[in-house]
């Protein structure tokens, strides 16, 4: 499948779902994390934290981008907020926050990814957001979702060759 016809699948499916297009495809990642394992053994919790993840993660490539471009700025304020944004969070930084949110998406992350500044509000986007779907649907956990949308043929998601890759 052509990665334009992927997208363009995704977004509409997300329209149609009324769920933002980049947690459906963050959900996605998460279930082909999963795809070896049959369905009535995944965990749950661990899938929607999975999903949450690599939200974050996403939301924090945005970030990044935005705070890489106002560290060039040529205003000084801008430019240190910027560079405090991309600032890596040490492990004892991370404890102190308090924050088991942050904590676990910092144990996920396995140190595979630097724990940035900006993290912190990317985490509490994708929170957000995911709060607001989970609202709108009524369902209790974002993978349920996930999986409904890529089990229901009405969205026009054919996701058998990423899954059968």
């Amino acid at each position: 499948m052509k990665p334009e016809v992927f997208y363009d699948s995704i977004q509409g499916a997300a329209q149609k779902a009324g769920i933002n297009p980049v947690l459906l495809l963050s959900g996605i990642e998460g279930l082909y994390t999963f795809r070896n394992i049959p369905m009535n053994q995944i965990n749950y919790n661990l899938l929607d934290s999975l999903i949450l993840t690599i939200f974050t993660l996403r939301i924090g490539d945005q970030f990044h981008h935005t705070a890489e471009q106002q560290s060039q700025s040529a205003n000084k304020t801008i430019r240190q907020q910027a560079r405090e944004e991309l600032r890596v969070l040490s492990q004892p930084e991370i404890e102190e926050t308090g924050s088991t949110l942050l904590q676990s998406f910092a144990q996920l992350t396995g140190g595979k990814t630097a724990v940035y500044k900006y993290h912190i509000k990317a985490l509490d986007a994708a929170t957000q957001e995911i709060k607001n779907t989970l609202r709108h649907t009524g369902a209790t956990s974002i993978g349920t979702i996930v999986l409904g949308i890529c089990g229901d043929k009405t969205y026009g998601l054919d996701l058998g060759l990423v899954f059968n890759s």
